[in-house]
């Protein structure tokens, strides 16, 4: 029999057990193949790409692709070279020559790497179709998907050519490995595979120790500017915060998790149960004896829920903010004669004018004296980018009326806000918060007076509000005072500026509505529009969670099939020992209970310790790299998770995936 055939009868009677890894390889080889054709097609780079930032990110992306490629198919044969060495063992007792036995592996590994790549290109090509027709539908970019081929034949060679290679390397990695292996140690390698660990009190306790002084630092960026966050650098600080937990991380598995399980055996009524003193033993020798896959497989846990939940908060949050940078449909200040009226005439085009509603806001600039003004009082205008934002303001609160501030509320669709609130009195005013303030208190009760040509009027902050009814383009420092105040300051302040603030399901999302907006009032800065915003951030941003999304994918991918080959491994090697259990009078389904918990225990400690290490992480990004418009609250976080209970999702889906297939290793073959 050649070692074709041999290779085919082989995959064949094992195709249960191969199934998964052809599965993953496929997947990988998706994703790759995906990534590799949407960063040689020329016709969406034009579009999405104007400054070659889009080409960079796929360079960066790239390289991290092709690392993990590399990782997890090595990772692969050597998880399925380990599984194969009693059996080469026996092959060579038989009289076969090491390199015939090479041959047979690299026909298993072409048959396996071939049928993956086959399936791979076809999903690639289809995961590549649907990422054009979901941008394209969701940029609203003008692109005949026609002239998208359905297989690029540039990316089709640099993938086959690159799985190739790798296979290469493999063939010459399992060369190495059976030449220089022993025939004893071929038969016991499966054993002795990796090289186990002693755990000891000292490094578990110094472990421990570790993580929570990781965790505390962390924390510290709560304390704001006098956090070492600030005072030392965050990219810094974030560095020595990550590299605590790391090794904190690998201290507490490889030697706290062990040792406290090993305590445990001292109080006997809890041990020496029928369930435990079965799982227990078998977790300390499985983390002696797996304590570096576990490592990675926690520190791969933190990484994929992590980046997945800061990529959820990172898309969620700027299009939540606009509600604050960009209130009204349309707003536009009035600087030249005959603006409203043309602005009219041209929604008219689009839209009934009883079905869009138009408020003009009188704002005032009044100058105050306090022992103490807040940081609105003279903070500039923000638009980011806009050609405003460098514009000098002075400083003072703009004022506007307690009527207006409700009607612009309730035209903006907001009247679960403006039902809340009470009518001002004559010596009350609400302050329109750019910001919370960083040590987390605020104005109210604070008395400013008002400075008008008669005297002064002190004014007590009776609250404070992130809700703006003007966007920060025209306002910034906002005042809601009593409509008798507000008259008071009209008749004896100037006018500072006049904004209108236009509203209307029937024109939103109009971008063309929009275009020719800007156009008649000259491309003006503090022209502003609440769809064009929330628009404007998903170009800008959506190839770049389309590129990272790559990433998220290949990590589910490695760590979901590493722990699924892990147990499986582990429980092919205790199979004996379920046999005796079984002897001894186990039944089936106490057995299935303990390989339930077994593998609930591995699959358990890399996901709670990267959820543990997610939720400090994106506590941090949170407060230390994203501008904080919106507040602390808790529903910022929802994205986050949403991130985490998909992530769940997909351990579960893994999970018991694993769990099936570990009974019938276990208990039916």
């Amino acid at each position: 029999m050649n070692n074709l055939s041999m290779a085919f009868k082989n995959l064949r009677k094992n195709f249960s057990f191969y199934a998964l890894y052809l599965l993953s390889v496929s997947l990988v080889i998706t994703v790759y193949f995906a990534f590799t054709s949407f960063s040689m097609n020329s016709v969406m780079l034009e579009k999405i790409s104007g400054d070659g930032r889009v080409e960079s990110m796929c360079n960066v992306i790239s390289v991290f692709l092709v690392a993990f490629v590399i990782f997890y198919m090595s990772y692969s044969n050597r998880f399925f070279l380990r599984r194969r060495t009693k059996e080469l063992g026996i092959y060579a007792l038989l009289g076969y020559r090491k390199s015939r036995m090479l041959s047979l592996l690299v026909s298993e590994n072409i048959l396996i790497g071939c049928g993956s790549l086959i399936v791979g290109l076809v999903l690639g090509a289809i995961m590549h179709k649907g990422i054009v027709y979901g941008t394209t539908a969701l940029l609203n970019l003008s692109i005949d998907n026609s002239e998208i081929p359905f297989f690029n034949f540039d990316a089709i060679t640099n993938t086959v050519v690159f799985i190739f290679l790798i296979m290469f390397v493999m063939a010459i990695s399992n060369a190495l490995f059976l030449f220089k292996t022993s025939l004893m140690d071929l038969v016991r390698f499966e054993k002795s595979a990796e090289k186990r660990m002693v755990f000891k009190k000292t490094p578990a306790i110094f472990g421990f120790i570790l993580i929570i002084i990781g965790y505390g630092l962390a924390l510290d960026i709560f304390r704001g500017s006098d956090s070492l966050w600030f005072t030392v650098g965050f990219y810094p600080t974030g560095l020595l915060t990550a590299m605590l937990i790391a090794a904190g991380t690998v201290l507490f598995i490889a030697s706290f998790l062990p040792y406290a399980v090993q305590k445990s055996k001292q109080h006997k009524k809890t041990f020496y149960t029928e369930t435990k003193i079965v799982t227990a033993p078998n977790f300390i020798y499985r983390i002696r004896s797996n304590a570096k896959t576990l490592i990675m497989l926690t520190l791969l846990s933190a990484a994929t829920l992590t980046v997945s939940s800061v990529m959820a908060l990172s898309l969620f949050y700027p299009i939540a903010a606009v509600a604050r940078i960009a209130p009204s449909e349309l707003e536009f200040r009035i600087e030249e004669e005959g603006q409203l009226s043309s602005a009219k005439l041209l929604i008219s085009q689009y839209a009934p004018d009883d079905s869009v509603t138009y408020i003009q806001t009188d704002i005032y600039k009044v100058t105050a004296s306090a022992e103490k003004l807040p940081m609105e009082y003279s903070v500039g205008t923000s638009k980011g980018s806009a050609e405003n934002e460098n514009i000098f303001r002075e400083a003072g609160f703009e004022c506007i009326s307690y009527s207006q501030y409700i009607s612009l509320l309730q035209a903006q669709g907001r009247n679960d806000i403006a039902g809340k609130l009470s009518v001002l009195q004559g010596d009350e005013c609400i302050l329109v918060k750019y910001q919370p303030n960083a040590d987390g208190s605020d104005e109210t009760g604070s008395i400013y007076s008002l400075n008008i040509n008669n005297g002064s009027i002190p004014l007590t902050v009776k609250a404070t509000t992130l809700n703006n009814p003007i966007s920060f383009a025209n306002s910034v420092g906002t005042m809601v005072v009593n409509d008798n105040v507000y008259e008071q300051i009209k008749l004896s302040t100037a006018l500072e500026s006049s904004i209108i603030s236009i509203n209307g399901e029937v024109i939103e999302d109009n971008e063309k509505l929009f275009e020719d907006m800007s156009n008649l009032l000259n491309n003006s800065p503090y022209l502003q529009g609440h769809s064009h915003r929330v628009n404007e951030i998903m170009s800008a941003n959506s190839s770049t969670f389309l590129l990272i999304g790559f990433l998220v994918v290949l990590f589910f991918i490695a760590t979901g099939s590493i722990l699924y080959f892990n147990n499986i491994s582990a429980v092919s090697d205790s199979k004996a020992d379920y046999e005796i259990l079984s002897k001894m009078g186990y039944s089936n389904r106490k057995l299935m209970r303990i390989l339930r918990k077994q593998i609930l225990t591995f699959f358990g400690i890399p996901f709670l310790f990267g959820l543990i290490d997610c939720i400090f992480a994106t506590i941090v990004y949170k407060t230390g790299l994203m501008q904080d418009l919106l507040g602390n609250t808790i529903t910022l976080y929802f994205p986050t998770m949403i991130a985490v209970a998909l992530t769940t999702l997909i351990y579960l889906i893994y999970y018991f995936l694993t769990v099936r297939t570990c009974y019938k290793t276990a208990l039916k073959d």
